[in-house]
């Protein structure tokens, strides 16, 4: 097989990332793989339950900004990941990528967004809701977090699905079998899935009255922004308009429905109404 050639799935971690390695792992036990090759790649397989590639490099997953020479057919990337905190709270977490301000210490570009895939991550967080239940895992916390960190450049739709967050859970057997079993089912799952594409402004770093709209109903999350990026964009107006527009276009499928938090301020309010109007977007503001 040609992983050049390949319009499926494609699946990465990073060799050296406990959590990654675990989840990756997993998927090989569970499924018919074939040896396959690819550049920069230390392993690589082709999943045929799913038409999907798994591949494993050295660098870390936010810095493989490289992944479109590699795979140029690629139909979108899923990064099979850690998550780190320093409050230590076990965590089973999905998002986009992107730096929405100035600062790009962890991968990317400044004020560029990646470009989003709400159906799959709506899989993912509904997934990892449900099977960690049924696997025993309810005392890890099943959040959507905003956007942030590379890569950012990429031509393709990616999403991140992480185990949160310190060595212990990146290691956790059952954590990876959870993730596994999740992105497993969500790619056999994804043309099947009918959702209303969205984008949410406002709220925390861990997305909850996001995560509950997604759990509760048929409202699928692209970008997500959080207070603290607007509130920063809020020096420079042109760069408030212009994530925003990122926001907003950079998905697919588009969204057709941009959710505000109530205490956003009203320069970052009132311009997401104005784009979400001129891009012909529902504006909601929620609680």
């Amino acid at each position: 097989m040609n992983v050049k050639e390949h319009n499926g799935a494609v699946l990465v971690y990073g060799v050296n990332d406990p959590a990654g390695s675990g989840i990756a792992e997993y998927l090989r036990e569970v499924t018919t793989c074939v040896d396959v090759s690819a550049p920069r790649a230390v392993k690589v397989w082709y999943v045929k339950d799913v038409d999907a590639v798994l591949a494993g490099f050295p660098e870390e997953t936010i810095s493989m900004d490289y992944l479109d020479e590699v795979f140029p057919s690629a139909k979108f990337y899923v990064f099979l990941s850690k998550h780190s905190a320093t409050s230590g709270i076990k965590s089973l977490t999905t998002h986009h990528t992107g730096n929405p301000t100035a600062s790009a210490t962890v991968g990317g570009r400044p004020y560029e967004l990646s470009i989003a895939h709400p159906v799959l991550t709506y899989n993912f967080i509904r997934g990892l809701n449900e099977v960690s239940k049924a696997r025993a895992l309810q005392e890890f916390e099943v959040v959507y977090e905003v956007t942030h960190h590379g890569p950012t450049s990429l031509n393709k739709p990616l999403s991140f699905i992480e185990i949160g967050s310190s060595n212990r859970e990146w290691g956790l057997r059952e954590a990876h079998e959870v993730v596994g079993e999740v992105v497993l089912d969500s790619l056999k799952a994804l043309n099947h899935v009918r959702c209303v594409p969205a984008v949410g402004f406002g709220g925390p770093h861990y997305a909850e009255k996001f995560t509950e709209l997604a759990l509760k109903g048929d409202i699928c999350f692209g970008h997500i922004i959080p207070r603290y990026a607007l509130k920063e964009l809020r020096e420079t107006p042109e760069k408030l308009e212009l994530i925003i527009m990122q926001a907003m276009t950079k998905s697919v499928p588009r969204p057709v429905r941009a959710l505000v938090m109530k205490k956003v301020g009203s320069l970052a309010r009132d311009t997401v109404k104005k784009v979400a109007k001129d891009l012909g977007l529902e504006f909601v503001v929620i609680k």
